[in-house]
């Protein structure tokens, strides 16, 4: 039996002209063509360069075993020739290089499965004109693609696409942003207009596998070279032509993929005007702000899956839990819900990015949202929004979702039969974690993320009692609370102009504060933001005192003094010992990040690891002490506590005569990352102490003054 869905009807009256190629995108095409046609008159070069070579190298070797017969000159032979073809080889690899999808994340689905997400498909392919799906498959995340298995001849052969849907994404938009973002994937394969832009993705990503994709290669030389000594030194000349010819491919690629990266961002544009043709302008923004916020939302829910992992507990429907976390998310940031589903716009997101800086990214392949957005809103299409969920196109609701979780756990490892949590048990279990994890609401972030510098206690609580009289309110303005997240922002500029100033980032110019400088003047917007950082700094540091300040005149009436004092002292001499033991850990990964990233002989591998048991030992005495530490050891889980009591009394061989032990190495690098962790864990279970112990003085008082005022 055939069930209706609701489909949002295609807008009327739309000149059609508007999904043509725009004369920008004509542009990009042609500067594109440009650079593929002078990498082919390089690749051409090379590879009339490499038939002389072989050429030259099959009759050198020829002349060689006549002139002279015997079995090393008939060796040197082979050799020669071996080098020539194999320089040829490299040249031509490319062409039988297939690059295959990974598919192992993936559900596939048939018609007969969900008749109606099928048919919703059909519908928006025919009004994009392109072709129905070859395969359709379900993920978990929060996106939808269209991909296909490529390979150098599917530039000149058709090929059929698959669709990919994200079942959390299913999960966060109405059904018209959902067939908004499905035609916008089609848009890119409409045989209309983008079939040059598909040319130039194959030959960018045939250029791509030539240039990096080089590992079976290597094996190839390294195989030949195993066979004799006498190959061995062919192989080696080969590898140095070979890496002369990388040279020149390298800035011949950065001659194509520059402009690649432009027209890429045309593609987009165009993408979106498919989209908004059939859906109208609105949907598409919406869904694109929407799906960032659904998006930060996913993330944290794995965060959560991945931290109770230890605790054998999994998740026996995600998508439930999903949703549970944008409702969190909205309480949080107080952002309205309708009908079920986050409200996000420009001044939404604009509060997670505090940046100053502008500057157009020569190399991403997407335009920025906000440019997005300004091209759809230029289009002015009308849409009819139905705002019911797009899991009204699949049966069996529920059995999908249990599906694709099962699918996300597929590889993950319990030590023994997990527990499945129920969307009331994971709301419950993620409030009492919320819980354990803020501080009160009523400093309103004010202490987040961030170490209060240490100051003298002492001289500050001396000079309490000088300070005018202010009020909770007035200490923990709107203002005064988001001066933490300003410096923030502040360094992350200041970051990124540093890369600038460097040469890290290749760019011309930017825009700083609205107003344009080039990439040489960055120097003064770096000094202007080191100021600035300086003084909010400052002004944070005055604050912080003022906040003990306050705190210790109200503790002062309360005989409370002495253990608000004694908290802060805790809270300081903790953060410098996590501090002390950051450098630690920071020393000994160092050497850690050397082994795990360079190839070594057995020589050299012994010296190397008599550095990292240097570095280990005062690691290792440290933990000692520190778990005979209560406040240290109460951080400790007892999933935890195994792997830093064997990190502290073991001690490993990290190399041995056939080479690394990696899992020593491992177990090392897991320890001592839990080591500073769990420094850190209680330099935050002092601070929540001690900020807990400031609001009970302040509620004693108001209970106190309320008391009073009754009487």
């Amino acid at each position: 039996m055939k069930r209706t869905f609701p489909y949002p009807a295609m807008p009327q009256g739309v000149d059609e002209r508007i999904i043509a190629p725009s004369a920008a995108f004509k542009r990009e095409v042609a500067k594109v063509a440009a650079a593929i046609a002078f990498f082919a008159v390089v690749y051409v070069a090379l590879m009339a360069a490499a038939l002389a070579l072989a050429v030259l190298c099959g009759l050198g070797g020829y002349f060689l075993v006549v002139l002279k017969p015997a079995f090393f000159t008939f060796m040197l032979g082979l050799g020669l020739a071996g080098l020539g073809l194999m320089v040829i080889f490299f040249l031509l690899k490319f062409m039988f290089k297939r690059s295959k999808t990974d598919r192992s994340d993936m559900v596939e689905i048939q018609e007969e499965e969900q008749p109606e997400l099928f048919a919703f498909i059909r519908n928006i392919t025919q009004e994009t004109q392109t072709p129905f799906p070859k395969k359709i498959y379900l993920s978990a995340e929060v996106n939808a693609a269209v991909f296909y298995d490529s390979s150098f001849w599917s530039m000149f052969l058709p090929v059929k696409k698959n669709l990919v849907i994200g079942l959390g994404l299913v999960n966060s938009v109405n059904v018209t942003e959902f067939k908004a973002i499905l035609a916008h994937e089609f848009g890119h394969f409409s045989q209309r207009s983008m079939k040059l832009g598909s040319y130039v993705y194959n030959v960018n990503r045939a250029i791509y596998n030539m240039l990096y994709d080089n590992q079976g290669y290597g094996k190839a030389l390294e195989k030949w070279a195993d066979i004799s000594g006498y190959f061995a030194l062919f192989a080696g000349l080969t590898a140095k032509i070979v890496q002369a010819i990388q040279w020149v491919l390298k800035k011949a690629y950065v001659v194509v993929n520059k402009p690649y990266m432009c027209l890429s961002r045309q593609m987009e544009f165009h993408a979106d005007s498919v989209a908004a043709y059939v859906t109208g302008s609105e949907p598409l923004i919406t869904s694109l702000r929407r799906i960032e916020a659904a998006d930060a939302c996913y993330s944290r829910l794995f965060n959560h899956y991945n931290a109770w992992l230890s605790e054998n507990l999994k998740a026996d429907n995600m998508y439930p839990q999903h949703r549970a976390l944008m409702h969190l998310f909205s309480e949080d940031f107080h952002i309205p819900m309708a009908h079920g589903l986050l409200q996000v716009n420009a001044q939404t997101l604009s509060m997670f990015n505090q940046s100053r800086l502008m500057m157009k990214d020569q190399w991403a392949s997407h335009p920025s949202t906000d440019d997005r957005a300004a091209h759809l809103l230029s289009l002015n299409i009308p849409a009819e929004v139905l705002h019911d969920s797009p899991w009204v196109l699949f049966r069996k609701v529920e059995q999908v979702q249990q599906l694709m979780t099962q699918k996300v756990y597929e590889k993950a490892e319990f030590a023994q039969a997990p527990q499945a949590l129920s969307l009331p048990a994971f709301s419950q279990k993620l409030a009492s974690e919320m819980q354990e994890r803020s501080f009160d609401k009523a400093y309103k972030g004010f202490y987040d993320n961030r170490n209060i510098k240490t100051f003298d206690v002492e001289t500050v609580a001396a000079t309490a009692e000088l300070l005018p009289a202010i009020t909770f309110d007035d200490l923990f303005t709107d203002a005064n609370c988001k001066l933490p997240q300003k410096i923030s922002s502040l360094e992350a500029d200041l970051e990124t102009v540093q890369q600038i100033v460097q040469g890290a980032i290749d760019i011309k110019s930017f825009d700083f504060d609205g107003r344009k400088y080039s990439a040489k003047d960055a120097v003064a917007v770096q000094q202007i933001l080191e100021n600035e950082i300086k003084e909010a700094q400052e002004q944070l540091d005055l604050l912080d005192q003022k906040a003990f300040g306050f705190f210790y005149q109200k503790a002062h009436e309360q005989d409370r003094t002495a253990a608000l004092v004694a908290a802060y002292q805790s809270v300081f001499t903790a953060t410098k010992e996590a501090e002390e033991d950051t450098q630690l850990f920071t020393a000994l990964w160092d050497t850690l990040h050397f082994i795990f990233n360079n190839e070594m002989t057995l020589e050299g591998a012994k010296t190397v690891c008599q550095e990292l048991e240097g570095r280990e030992t005062p690691v290792k005495k440290r933990l000692q002490h520190l778990l005979q530490d209560e406040l240290y050891t109460r951080c400790i889980t007892p999933h935890q506590l195994p792997k830093l009591e064997k990190l502290a009394s073991q001690t490993r061989v990290y190399v041995t005569e056939y080479g690394f032990d990696s899992v020593s190495l491992d177990e090392l690098a897991e320890g001592s990352h839990l080591f500073v962790q769990m420094s850190w864990e209680k330099v935050f279970h002092l601070k929540k102490e001690t900020l807990a112990l400031q609001m009970a003085v302040v509620q004693q008082q108001q209970e106190e003054n309320l008391t009073m005022e009754e009487v």
